[in-house]
């Protein structure tokens, strides 16, 4: 390339070398649109531009990428260059020239990581004598410029490499981690490479067994996703290995990986195939940011095996699948050297769905599921150079095709875009649906020929399913399920093709969706009445159309053509889901008429509970009572406060019988308990019927509403004449005590419960009225009787009856001596009261004389002042300003008592200070603007200056104030300090 002889790469323009070169001039792109329409082929190269530096001249040799790191070597007269570009951006590509390291060596193959950093070139010696090698070139980048470190490894000598297999989960840009490395003769080493030291080779497994030649082709190292199960395939010409092993979680060397076998506990799984080719090639396919494959392929003399990878972590093969794509590797045998190189793959990559063969002089994709060929290139080598290999970057699936002259990528456009149709002729309709997803008329050719293979193997509801997806015409597709005794599968199409309708919100599908709608009702009620069927089937089909009949659509549609449903369900003669109907569309007065009409209490109950229209409960709640009340008194009582109890009342009249009363009290207590009702006629009502059938409950209720008039609910006047009439003498003495009918209520306890009278007589706040009772009940227990025991008894229940209130309830002639103790009691008892008044004089009168003796001698008392005296508050001299002087001795200054004394007085007290003081500022401007000081005026200011004082300095600061306020807190307000103190 640098001389003018050799012929010129078409590597687009060259760059010159120099430090005025913009940097963008190292290009590497490869051109077209990615989004591009589908009627453009699957496969198609662009030619790629490589800007070569000036000073590298030379013939395209070798090429690999990696994650957009590019290597390709130059081979020229004496030269052998080594380049590296990054592909997306156009930084400076890194450059090393090997000459002095291949000297006697020709280059076999180059191998490259997953990071793009790490290079093994692998050397064989062009003459016998000298030992095989391979070079280590570790590579950097700045900013600026790219570094490339070569290394030649001394540690493999004598060993041709033929395959490595980098370590992508344990790698990194400075390392590669442990790796292993297969040679020609079968051997499998470990290493691990870095740019400074490599550690000690190992020995891992011999495939050879002594060989001289038995050339390892495909060395991969996997790991399990979610798994520490770690999997080693190895290719030679003419086998397949793999070797499993689950490693410890810290575990970095891949060594234990082949330990088992080679102590002999395990064989390697293996798949032999005859060969006449001296090479074999392994590829896998990973999606993008994957890191463990999802398919692989080999390339053998049997032709190109294609499958799966395991991820089950206990499988005992990992690469599944038995597909052989027969490449006619039979026919090559008997051709000449230049037919056998035309006809049989070089190399090849593999992509998701399509294997891209290289040969000599062209090459070729063939799917992976038809074997069919979608793709084929011809590369004329007088035009764009000999045809060399092809390489697929793992990481970002762009696939490159180089000749000594030209690279080219090979560009994929949509290469799934048939992959549904070669499922649907497969009879694999999942997948052919799965993959057709995406374009509509696609996926309904698939559903139309699925469809009509469902229906002809008989699963009928499945060809239902997916004649609703399809554009079949709805006459051809319903003749051929009404014909069937099934109706589920014609029940499945026509709601699925409703739902389609309904979903499109075509105004001018209205009449459509109705009769659809229509059609639905009909044969769900088909269903459900069909003779002969068993409550299950029944219950099936019931439940499926009570949803149907609940969706929003249908509700619409039978709500606006109520008339042309009910009629529909008539005809099918099911009360049941005509009455379930009346309730869809809110129609529960009928519903719950019919029913009653037809002596369904227990349904028109049920009915009348699941609607919201309360007026219903008033009106056929007297009905239901006569047949079910308790249960109707429960469905009133669910609804709690949302019923008006005074429209509930004529519900509660049907009392005919004990069940009925009890359900009548039992919602009346409800409503007063619970509800807390205060409606009078509520009340009365409960009185009326506790006064007639349960007088024990009448009590409580009269307690529980108390003796205050003004706070029960209940008629007193009503209720007294209800007890009355009724004879609840109990009740009527409560109720006469209510009224303040004292003497009516003991007259009346009197009649059966002495205990009763005697607690109404002292009920009374008035001591007179009292006494009047208690001498009634006197009357009434001694009178006749003359008995003095009973006399003394009824003095001890009553301390305001005198033995004297008792003597005339007894006849002239009982003796004095029956009551000669009483008499006596009672003048002790004046005797004593006689005492303790003359007692309280007498000590009245000492304590006037102590009180006027003390006021003499204040008159007397004075307090002498000095000049030197100051204030106890400000500590000033006292006689500066106007002051107060205690007995205690404290002196203190007016305004400064003032300030003191205000925050711990009253608010009361603070609003009439500050009245004060206005009133006497007024008065005082009045004075001084007129020369007239009348004595009422002068009267008038000392009786505000009194008051004032008497608020501010009516006791000692010290002795007083502060020890009565000792309890109160120093601070009112917290949250004021907190922001103050903030």
């Amino acid at each position: 390339m640098a001389q003018a002889k050799t012929s010129q790469p078409k590597f687009l323009p060259r760059v010159e070398n120099n430090a005025s070169a913009s940097t963008n001039t190292y290009v590497a792109t490869a051109g077209g649109n990615p989004f591009e329409s589908e009627d453009e082929e699957i496969f198609s190269k662009r030619k790629m531009t490589l800007n070569i530096p000036s000073n590298c001249p030379g013939s395209l040799t070798n090429l690999t990428v990696s994650k957009n790191w590019l290597f390709c070597m130059l081979s020229a007269e004496g030269r052998l260059t080594l380049l590296r570009f990054f592909l997306p951006r156009a930084i400076p590509p890194g450059q090393a020239g090997l000459e002095k390291y291949v000297t006697g060596y020709k280059i076999t193959n180059m191998f490259l990581d997953s990071t793009g950093h790490h290079l093994i070139i692998s050397l064989v010696p062009k003459s016998p004598g000298v030992s095989s090698d391979f070079l280590y070139i570790h590579s950097t980048e700045t900013t600026k410029a790219q570094q490339l470190k070569v290394r030649r490894i001394e540690k493999l000598k004598d060993h041709e490499i033929t395959a490595v297999a980098f370590n992508m989960y344990h790698g990194n840009e400075s390392t590669t981690g442990f790796i292993l490395l297969g040679t020609s003769r079968g051997l499998i080493f470990e290493m691990e490479l870095g740019p400074a030291s490599d550690t000690q080779r190992k020995q891992l497994y011999d495939l050879g067994l002594g060989l001289s030649k038995y050339p390892i082709n495909g060395l991969v190292v996997l790991r399990m996703p979610n798994s520490n199960r770690w999997i080693v395939v190895v290719t030679t010409p003419d086998c397949i290995y793999t070797f499993q092993e689950t490693l410890k979680q810290e575990e970095r060397c891949l060594q234990p990986i082949f330990a088992s076998y080679v102590n002999g506990e395990r064989e390697p799984h293996c798949e032999k195939h005859k060969t006449d080719l001296g090479y074999s090639v392994l590829r896998f396919f990973a999606p993008p940011k994957s890191k463990y494959p999802k398919q692989w392929a080999w390339l053998c003399g049997s032709g190109l095996r294609v499958g799966e990878l395991s991820i089950d972590a206990n499988g005992s093969n990992a690469l599944l699948g038995d597909t052989l794509i027969n490449l006619d590797f039979e026919k090559s045998k008997h051709m000449s050297y230049d037919e056998r190189r035309i006809n049989v793959p070089k190399s090849f990559v593999l992509t998701e769905y399509h294997a891209v063969l290289l040969y000599s002089d062209y090459i070729k994709a063939i799917c992976l599921l038809n074997q069919e060929m979608v793709y084929h290139e011809t590369f004329d080598e007088p035009r764009v150079g000999k045809l060399l290999n092809m390489e697929r970057d793992a990481v970002t699936g762009a696939i490159y095709v180089y000749t000594d002259k030209i690279v080219f990528t090979l560009r994929i456009v949509h290469e799934e875009r048939n992959i549904w149709r070669i499922y649907l002729n497969r009879g694999q309709y999942e997948l052919a649906t799965a993959y057709a997803a995406e374009v509509p008329e696609n996926l309904k050719l698939v559903l139309e020929q699925r469809a009509e293979a469902a229906f002809k193997e008989g699963s009928y509801e499945v060809a239902a399913n997916y004649y609703a997806e399809t554009d079949e015409a709805f006459e051809t597709v319903c003749l051929k399920f009404m014909v069937l005794p099934d109706k589920r599968p014609i029940v499945n199409y026509v709601k699925k093709r409703l739902n389609k309708l309904t979903a499109s919100a075509d105004a001018n599908q209205t009449d459509a969706v109705k009769a659809l709608i229509i059609w639905l009702i009909d044969l769900y009620l088909t269903q459900i009445n069909l003779p002969g069927k068993d409550a299950p089937w029944r219950n099936e089909w019931q439940s499926e159309y009570d949803e149907f009949m609940r969706e929003p659509t249908v509700l619409t549609i039978t709500r606006n053509h109520r008339t042309a449903v009910r009629q529909l369900i008539n005809e099918h003669a099911d009360p049941h889901n005509l009455a379930q109907f009346a309730i869809s569309i809110d129609d529960y007065d009928e519903v719950i008429g019919q029913q009653l009409n037809a002596d369904q209490y227990e349904m028109a109950l049920q009915t009348l509970c699941k609607q919201r229209d309360l007026t219903l409960y008033y009106k056929y709640a007297p009905k239901l009572m006569e047949r079910l009340p308790k249960q109707t008194i429960d469905a009133l009582i669910a609804q709690g406060a949302k019923l008006e109890i005074e429209k509930v009342v004529p519900t509660l009249v049907v009392i005919d019988t004990k069940e009925q009363r009890e359900q009548v009290i039992r919602y009346l207590e409800f409503a007063v308990y619970t509800l807390n009702t205060v409606n009078e006629a509520i009340h009365n009502f409960l009185l009326h019927l506790y006064a007639k059938y349960d007088q024990k409950l009448l009590m409580k209720y009269l307690e529980i509403q108390g003796r205050d008039e003004s706070l029960v609910h209940y008629d007193i006047h009503f209720a007294l004449k209800v007890c009355t009439e009724l004879d609840v003498k109990v009740a009527c003495v409560f109720l006469q005590c209510m009224l303040c009918m004292w003497t009516t209520a003991v007259d009346l306890a009197l009649e059966f419960d002495m205990k009763l009278a005697k607690d109404t007589a002292s009920k009374p706040q008035d001591r007179e009225t009292r006494r009047k009772l208690w001498l009634r009940i006197a009357y009434h227990d001694i009178k006749g009787t003359n008995d003095v025991k009973k006399a003394l008894s009824l003095l001890k229940q009553c301390d305001l009856l005198r033995i004297e209130d008792l003597l005339p309830f007894f006849s002239d002639f009982e003796k004095i001596d029956n009551f000669k103790e009483a008499i006596c009691d009672a003048l002790k008892d004046y005797n004593q009261r006689i005492q303790e008044l003359q007692r309280e004089m007498a000590e009245s009168k000492e304590q006037s004389d102590r009180v006027c003796k003390e006021l003499r001698k204040l008159k007397a008392h004075s307090i002498r002042m000095e000049a030197q005296d100051a204030c106890d508050i400000c500590d000033l001299i006292l006689l500066v300003k106007p002051f107060f002087v205690y007995i205690c001795g404290h002196k203190f200054h007016s305004d400064c008592l003032e300030k003191q004394v205000m925050p711990m007085i009253s608010k009361d007290q603070s609003r009439r200070l500050t009245l004060l003081k206005q009133q006497l500022e007024t008065l005082m401007a009045q004075t001084i603007g007129s020369s007239d000081n009348t004595a009422d005026q002068l009267k008038k200011r000392a009786d505000l200056k009194t008051e004032i004082e008497d608020i501010l300095a009516a006791d000692c600061l010290y002795c007083g104030l502060l020890i009565d306020t000792i309890d109160q807190p120093f601070v009112d307000d917290w949250d004021q300090v907190n922001v103050e103190w903030e």
